[in-house]
């Protein structure tokens, strides 16, 4: 899935950020679906990188909060001005740092999780094959004492009083006289 062209372009970070924009909830699902086609470092750094841009939006404001002069900077001090910049780019901004926070703190969590569960998942299947293994070489080791009985056991007429005995062994006890007999097959 990784290697699909669309995906890669519909779970990048500008596409994921653009969405979280204009569409959170949609934007919400892009990120999650991220984190399921790329595992393991990357959702950690996408979430480094959601709060960072939210940070880096909030970079004009501080300054102004630092009584730094913007207005020597072209567009930037009419930018930090305007209704755009002071309503929707401050809550975006909020928006995606608390998204990154959250989902780093969710992603830790989950990744925690899984490996604890992973490594309890691992053993219990090594002792389900370890049992299954030692059952499965006792079992080959009673059929094979089965067969081997099944290889020397033959019909042995009593020579005393005519019954027919059933004999596994070199010699035996007859069932209806208790006399010794002898296995001649075996």
């Amino acid at each position: 899935m990784k290697e699909n062209l669309i995906i890669k372009i519909l779970v990048s970070i500008p596409v994921v950020l653009v969405f979280l924009y204009f569409i959170p909830f949609l934007g919400i699902c892009l990120l999650l679906f991220r984190f399921f086609v790329y595992g393991g470092r990357k959702n950690i750094l996408t979430t480094a990188v959601l709060a960072g841009f939210g940070f880096l939006i909030l970079i004009p404001k501080m300054l102004l909060l630092l009584k730094i002069d913007i207005s020597k900077i072209a567009y930037l001090g009419k930018f930090v001005n305007s209704n755009l910049y002071k309503v929707d780019f401050i809550k975006y901004s909020k928006f995606l740092i608390t998204l990154g926070i959250v989902f780093l703190i969710l992603t830790v969590v989950f990744n925690r999780l899984f490996t604890k569960f992973g490594s309890l998942l691992g053993n219990y299947i090594k002792e389900v094959e370890k049992q299954d293994r030692e059952i499965r070489e006792e079992n080959n080791l009673k059929i094979q004492e089965k067969q081997e009985k099944a290889k020397h056991t033959s019909y042995v007429r009593c020579p005393y009083c005519g019954s027919d005995n059933l004999l596994t062994e070199r010699t035996g006890v007859c069932k209806f006289c208790r006399r010794t007999i002898e296995n001649k097959n075996y």
